[in-house]
């Protein structure tokens, strides 16, 4: 290429640029024909007329690859249309066909220039989904100074095993009298910000009554691994919004606070957790009943705390990280 960067080459290829300099040897220096070189070489007679015409005219260098684009485009957009393109898109948000009609060009060339110019998608330059916009993460200091809680709903596989182990339109799929529909489950989950350690349950619903119990339960286990729990943070379901939910969190002595609606992102470590539950445990295999996948849940829960490296942790695990940053007396 004319910047002096090698195209990636086809492993077998056999023109690479040192199989072109022993095809212009052949010719120059052993004085082959042209066309018993190219019979040599598998390729046509032209091919290598051009290889040692560009070696007699720029030596080793005209063996290079080069960039099939020409020097030059006369029926190229003109700059100072392509630049009205993008003030367009900036200020109007307007997708290729609008713009196309309010410049006279054709879409498909409007969408390539936005394309070359890194604007071929609407989320670029727009304040709340901007991913060019470094995010804004934080992580707190130590241990139980906040914890994500929140819900993951997910359906119930009957005995069995549902349709991706037996198929579409098996016997009584569509029965709810016997054991086609397994309703659903409820994984309700604590995450500590800190570590990402996790304590998490299948429970059968959503309600306050059970979301309290749950907190209980997950401040006791936190406390068992010498984490005090000072805030715990969650979205604003009808369960967080309870009058149990906040007796609970006071019985544990932790601050209750809420995202801003519509922004899940707040509680982004919970709902990454959530989403790692559904690609390595969930989804990963078809189950044969609910109670195997409930089996298999605890299993991989352990596995995520004490086994599962982390990116956002450094790759270490989660209750590595706890055993790094606990108080004394808990070590």
């Amino acid at each position: 290429m004319g910047n002096g960067t090698s195209l990636p080459q086809h492993p077998n290829a056999p023109l690479t640029p040192e199989g072109r300099r022993r095809m212009v040897a052949c010719v120059l220096d052993q004085g082959w024909t042209i066309e018993a070189t190219a019979d040599r070489f598998q390729v046509d007679a032209k091919t290598v007329r051009r290889w040692r015409d560009r070696y007699l005219a720029e030596g080793d260098a005209g063996l290079q690859d080069r960039s099939s684009r020409p020097h030059r485009s006369p029926h190229r957009t003109p700059r100072q249309m392509r630049r009205k393109v993008c003030r367009i898109r900036k200020k109007r948000r307007w997708g290729a066909d609008h713009i196309a009609h309010e410049v006279g060009l054709a879409a498909s060339t409007v969408q390539n220039i936005l394309n070359q110019t890194g604007l071929g998608r609407l989320n670029r330059g727009d304040r709340a989904t901007d991913t060019n916009t470094k995010p804004v993460r934080y992580q707190r200091e130590n241990p139980g100074e906040l914890i994500h809680v929140d819900i993951k709903k997910i359906a119930g596989i009957p005995d069995g095993g549902g349709w991706k182990t037996r198929g579409r339109g098996y016997r009584r799929e569509k029965s709810s009298k016997h054991h086609g529909r397994a309703g659903y489950r409820y994984i309700h989950t604590a995450l500590d910000d800190r570590s990402r350690i996790a304590y998490s349950e299948i429970l059968d619903d959503e309600q306050g009554a059970t979301a309290a119990r749950f907190w209980l339960r997950a401040a006791q286990w936190f406390q068992a691994h010498g984490i005090k729990p000072e805030r715990v943070i969650t979205d604003n379901g009808g369960c967080y919004k309870s009058r149990l939910w906040h007796k609970a969190c006071n019985k544990t002595g932790t601050k209750v606070k809420k995202t801003r609606p519509y922004r899940p992102q707040t509680n982004g470590k919970v709902e990454r957790f959530h989403r790692i539950l559904l690609e390595e445990w969930a989804y990963i295999r078809p189950w044969r009943s609910e109670t195997q996948r409930a089996r298999a849940y605890t299993g991989f829960i352990h596995f995520y705390n004490h086994h599962r490296a982390h990116g956002a942790l450094g790759w270490s695990t989660p209750s590595s990280v706890i055993q790094d940053n606990l108080p004394e007396e808990h070590t």
